[in-house]
């Protein structure tokens, strides 16, 4: 059900969908686009915190600095 869905969102627990922003959009009178950009700055927040994938990151880094 739709209180689901958004509780969900709103706890972290469901990331924003382009199908949803866009109903947000209509209801919200917010745009898609925003809330798209929204979602896109947490989940690279997300990333910056997980260790395992910043130690790719580096590994990467050194790699690509032998090439």
């Amino acid at each position: 059900n739709s209180y689901k869905i958004m509780n969900a969102i709103l706890n972290s627990r469901r990331q924003l969908t382009h199908q949803i922003t866009m109903l947000f959009e209509e209801v919200l009178d917010k745009s898609a686009s925003l809330l798209m950009r929204i979602q896109l700055d947490y989940n690279m927040q997300i990333a910056k915190q997980d260790v395992s994938f910043i130690n790719r990151l580096e590994n990467l880094k050194k790699i690509a600095s032998i090439l």
